[in-house]
């Protein structure tokens, strides 16, 4: 089921967006998937212009959904606050980048349907929590 999801968003993402991406299964069974290159909206910070954007699939994922997402390198507003329900102090569990600079999102879904909702609507849940900048 993950595959077949992010092989889909991965399609998408190369044909509309000309973004790369990839998924890499974690030692607790989870899969980080990283969307590589991302334009920041107007209105971040002008450094930097583009980043990555990480999300896990929990284990047993689609019945659990995902939550939150994390940015890199690190973003912040205009005046140089950290975003709103934000921090730079939550890492990324399992990472096998240990040190990555990392802006955490505390962003959650307010529904999720796992016979309905797929990887690529969460990326859109992201873009949205992105623009504006808050």
């Amino acid at each position: 089921m993950i595959g077949e999801q992010f092989q889909q968003l991965k399609e998408y993402l190369h044909e509309f967006k000309h973004q790369d991406s990839e998924i890499q299964r974690r030692a607790d069974g989870s899969y980080l998937i990283t969307i590589k290159g991302i334009d920041l909206p107007d209105g971040w910070s002008q450094s930097p212009r583009k980043v990555d954007i990480l999300f896990v699939a929990p284990p047993g994922y689609p019945a659990a959904r995902p939550d939150c997402f994390w940015v890199s390198p690190p973003v912040r507003l205009p005046n140089g606050a950290i975003p709103q329900n934000a921090n730079e102090g939550t890492p990324l569990p399992y990472d096998t980048t240990p040190g990555r600079p990392l802006t955490w999102f505390s962003w959650h879904l307010q529904t999720w349907d796992p016979n309905r909702d797929r990887l690529e609507q969460f990326y859109r849940v992201i873009l949205q929590r992105l623009e504006p900048p808050r």
